[in-house]
């Protein structure tokens, strides 16, 4: 096992913990709704972006990233 320290976790990485919200948020981007993701720094938030754009991506969805800066 490793660990790692800052940065997205690949997409089918082992090491990622799957949390209740992943799946509520992956729902609701099924459903169309509108969804954001506010945390704070080192929370993953990249890595379930990742994760859930892959799993829609297989499904045949398109997807972007929209950063607001």
């Amino acid at each position: 096992m490793r660990y790692q320290v800052g940065g997205s976790l690949y997409s089918d990485d082992p090491t990622y913990v799957v949390r209740q919200a992943d799946e509520k948020l992956y729902n609701s981007f099924k459903g169309s709704a509108f969804c954001y993701v506010f945390n704070v720094r080192q929370m993953g938030k990249s890595s379930v972006l990742q994760r859930i754009s892959r799993r829609l991506k297989l499904e045949g969805y398109k997807c972007v990233y929209l950063e607001v800066v």
